[in-house]
């Protein structure tokens, strides 16, 4: 779909892009392909999807052509209209109207790849939701703001080292694909975007039943990421939090779980709701 074709159909509909929703929408086919190439490729079917943030339906109607089952979260009421329109023969499609931030996630998750383009404005609670998470998704394939997508993939001691570093890293095999420029989308954003993949690591450093509480942990530690870890961790630790690799995380939150007292510590104070978490 491109540009003109993008600007017929919402005017078609009497809709223009929303700011608020953070709508810019894909135009270059070649990309949408190899972004669903991305998103499916080495994996064995069938290919069930959970797409954040369809819009106009371009990944979508790619995915369904490729055989996938397709769950959209569309909040658009608009744009949800086009869908459901738009694919009302597909079988394979169903559109969930609303918030993703309130939407219910499939289930089992580990069954499903994750794919959508994600508004800045919704990524930072999305991603922290998605970490907290018992069963990851299959993939993840998502498109981000590139400061964003810097921070997932950061190491310690760099300057977009933080807590959604470490939280990703933790359960995730993370790695920047592709970096696109603003001209790629329509209305073109003013920053930079990229694709980023995330695969569930094979061997999880944190039990499951652990990650809201690691997450937390992590979370609170870095709020005052200028003070060293002695305080926080009632020992003698002259390291800020932006020094300590993904392995020395996990390892000062066992220490800290196992000498804190029953009842106390920051589990389930992480929230997903809308402008909750900061991209510390």
């Amino acid at each position: 779909m491109n540009i003109r074709e993008i600007r017929e159909r919402l005017a078609g509909a009497a809709l223009r892009p929303q700011r608020r929703f953070g709508q810019n929408f894909l135009h270059d086919r070649n990309l949408a392909h190899w972004i669903v190439d991305c998103a499916l490729g080495g994996l064995s079917s069938p290919w069930r999807i959970w797409e954040v943030g369809p819009g106009l339906g371009v990944l979508t109607k790619l995915l369904l052509g490729k055989g996938a089952e397709v769950r959209a979260v569309e909040i658009d009421r608009g744009l949800a209209a086009i869908l459901r329109d738009r694919f009302a023969q597909e079988a394979r499609f169903h559109l969930c109207e609303g918030d993703v931030l309130r939407a219910e996630w499939p289930e089992p998750a580990s069954d499903w790849v994750l794919i959508g383009n994600l508004p800045y404005s919704i990524s930072g609670p999305l991603l922290a939701s998605l970490f907290r998470r018992q069963a990851p998704f299959r993939r993840v394939v998502v498109t981000l703001q590139r400061e964003v997508a810097e921070r997932l993939v950061a190491a310690p001691r760099q300057s977009c080292f933080g807590s959604l570093s470490v939280m990703g890293q933790t359960s995730f095999r993370i790695e920047i694909r592709r970096r696109l420029p603003p001209s790629v989308f329509y209305p073109a954003p003013k920053v930079e975007s990229a694709v980023v993949c995330m695969e569930p690591l094979a061997t999880a450093s944190i039990p499951r039943e652990d990650l809201e509480s690691f997450c937390s942990f992590v979370r609170e530690s870095f709020q005052q990421r200028r003070k060293s870890l002695r305080k926080r961790l009632g020992r003698e630790e002259r390291r800020r939090p932006e020094e300590l690799g993904v392995a020395e995380w996990v390892s000062v939150y066992r220490e800290w779980r196992e000498e804190a007292p029953r009842g106390s510590g920051g589990e389930g104070r992480a929230s997903a709701g809308r402008g909750s978490f900061d991209l510390t």
